[in-house]
């Protein structure tokens, strides 16, 4: 139930303040500047035009300017993250620069920009819930019309059309100006799906509210619960189907933080995921011959094909040669590693980054991937499913393929956003003078208190 106190425009008790015109200038141009940045790094059509590009840059530009005068700067006041991630891209940077190769310094600005996304959230974390529900709601509000046109490119065109995108060329630039997204775009509606599926499944232990908002707002959270998953499944990715399976079993099966019912509930969760895969492509074949004969067998038929051509396209043979060809390289070269990207085994972002930098800066690598989907786990507020599942995602596809700019935006922003609409405060040190109506609708476990700031900054750090 809504709290009295709360405003008309309340969503989950944390104000949304929807009238942009009552902004303060550097609010709106805060908000300009990363709302842009989010509708261009999902969008596939603004992918390769040169004018799209230099206004990202601005944007980028814009921001960093209004944080260096905000209160309590990331830039003035960093964390470890911070500058843990400055550190990681001067370090590449200067090692591009002085051992160059063919990959090219381009190759590095998907991760830069990933990093980036690590700043805005760093930032968000100080007390600005209400940027992060509305870089949340963007988000949402985006993905859907990608997502849509995604599924109508697998149909119409080719079931491996995402794969064609993935690979930079006038048939890929095409594609991608018609909103057909590619394997990032596919990766990172991904990762939406934990806290998807927590906020449509489990929503009244997510503490939401209840008001005239969230007819709308569950309406726009199912539909991209929806869609993302029709589209993983669609896509052929055989992990980003394993990921998002793992996900659900974990959202919905794990509840409790004692040892013995989650090393129960995590086991049963990890059962069900053998099961699940082992059963699929026999219960596939048994709806087809129900099917046969109407126009539902040829849907059937091709889930099936793309199942089964997401387990060949890149097999297990060729992937393990490339995850051993990273391994071995950081254990030849363990403190410096190779410098150069041509001989690693391109596969593994994680892998990669220890074969290339050595041991010191593959674990800072590590560390920024996963330091916030751990925070999250230590935190009792948190559902202990959607901090498993989060960590699961942050952690696993990592280490099994390479990460882009969107990434980080999924990561760092849109799931600081998640928390911020469930009625979990992103800076624990200001207690709200007015309860939010999620906090209030929620369990009294889930109001916080002393101890419990490791979502945001850990237990002693600033960050």
């Amino acid at each position: 139930m809504s709290s009295p106190t709360a405003r008309p425009n309340q969503v989950a008790g944390l104000r949304v303040d929807l009238r942009f015109w009552r902004w303060p200038l550097a609010r709106l141009l805060r908000r300009a500047a990363v709302g842009y940045l989010v509708v261009w790094v999902l969008s596939p059509p603004l992918a390769y035009g040169q004018g799209w590009r230099i206004a990202a840059l601005v944007a980028t530009g814009v921001w960093l300017l209004l944080e260096l005068r905000a209160a309590r700067s990331v830039l003035l006041r960093p964390g470890w993250p911070v500058i843990g991630a400055f550190g990681f891209v001067l370090y590449t940077a200067g090692v591009e620069w002085t051992v160059p190769d063919s990959a090219g310094i381009t190759y590095h600005f998907q991760v830069w920009i990933m990093l980036f996304f690590l700043l805005v959230g760093e930032s968000l974390a100080r007390g600005r819930d209400d940027d992060a529900q509305f870089y949340f709601w963007l988000v949402l509000l985006v993905l859907p019309v990608w997502s849509l046109a995604t599924l109508r490119g697998i149909e119409t065109i080719s079931q491996d059309v995402a794969r064609t995108i993935s690979r930079s060329s006038a048939e890929a630039r095409e594609l991608s100006a018609r909103g057909i997204g590619g394997y990032g775009f596919i990766y990172a509606v991904l990762l939406s799906l934990p806290f998807l599926y927590q906020l449509v499944l489990r929503a009244r232990a997510s503490g939401i509210g209840r008001a005239g908002w969230w007819r709308v707002g569950r309406g726009l959270l199912a539909l991209n619960a929806l869609v993302g998953s029709l589209l993983v499944i669609r896509a052929g990715y055989s992990i980003a189907l394993a990921l998002a399976v793992s996900a659900l079993a974990l959202v919905l099966l794990v509840r409790s933080r004692r040892p013995l019912p989650l090393a129960m509930s995590v086991s049963l969760s990890a059962l069900l995921l053998v099961v699940l895969g082992s059963l699929v492509q026999p219960t596939l074949g048994m709806l087809q011959d129900v099917a046969a004969g109407t126009e539902y067998a040829a849907k059937v038929r091709d889930v099936r094909s793309s199942l089964a051509q997401g387990e060949s396209t890149g097999t297990v043979d060729g992937r393990t040669e490339r995850y051993e060809r990273s391994l071995r390289l950081a254990m030849e070269h363990p403190v410096a590693g190779t410098l150069a990207f041509d001989p690693v085994g391109k596969h593994s972002a994680i892998l990669d980054r220890f074969a290339q930098y050595g041991i010191l800066v593959g674990l800072l690598f590590l560390g920024l991937l996963c330091y916030l989907p751990w925070r999250a786990l230590r935190d009792r507020l948190v559902p202990v499913g959607l901090a498993l599942a989060f960590l699961v995602m942050a952690l696993g596809f990592p280490m099994l393929d390479t990460v882009f700019m969107a990434w980080g935006l999924l990561l760092f922003v849109f799931s600081r956003g998640a928390m911020a609409v469930m009625g979990i405060p992103l800076d624990r040190r200001r207690s709200p003078l007015v309860p939010s109506a999620g906090m209030q609708d929620a369990s009294p476990s889930r109001v916080p208190g002393p101890g419990h700031s490791y979502w945001t900054e850990g237990r002693h750090g600033h960050g």
